[in-house]
């Protein structure tokens, strides 16, 4: 019987050593990306709000892959033309779940050159989104809304295929 209790106490505390050094290895990854400017979604948004003086409405849907991490940052630079508020899904176990969101005033938009859009396509509300895959590796959706310029990139190798269709329904989501 003592061996059997010995036996389980010492499941238990390998149990909760592994949990632990998981713990610590998530909260590793999570201090690069704070040491490098990100916060949680909600306050990042506000940030943006403040900042780009709008009402910014995010994406009701997101692709449909797993997520262990979401972080946001505004990039508040030198002038509004490099001012961009932007959003990273990751996922810490496997690395090509990638997805961001990139969102700029219009009048400060990225511009998009012919020979990189693949096909351009009409949204619900009329507007016109581009297609393209010229950010390393990701499939990426563009469009104005509210003022504002979205970039949606998901990486083309993550464990479900995100289509340009998938990319448009999240764009379509946007209110």
């Amino acid at each position: 019987m003592k061996n059997f209790i010995i036996t389980i106490f010492s499941l238990l505390l390998l149990l909760h050593l592994n949990t632990f050094i998981a713990n610590a290895k998530s909260n590793d990854f999570e201090k690069f990306y704070y040491d490098i400017g990100y916060k949680d979604i909600s306050n990042a948004l506000l940030d943006g709000n403040k900042l780009f003086k709008a009402n910014i409405s995010l994406p009701s849907q997101l692709p449909e892959v797993s997520f262990t991490h979401a972080f946001g940052r505004l990039s508040d630079l030198e002038g509004e033309e490099n001012d961009v508020l932007e959003f990273e899904f990751i996922n810490e176990h496997s690395p090509h779940n990638h997805y961001k969101i990139l969102i700029n005033p219009i009048t400060n938009k990225l511009p998009f050159e012919e020979k990189h859009i693949k096909q351009k396509v009409k949204l619900k509300d009329g507007s016109e989104a581009v297609f393209s895959k010229t950010f390393t590796d990701f499939n990426t959706l563009a469009f104005e809304k509210n003022g504002l310029q979205y970039i949606l990139s998901m990486d083309q190798e993550s464990e479900k295929e995100i289509t340009m269709k998938n990319l448009i329904e999240i764009a379509n989501s946007v209110k």
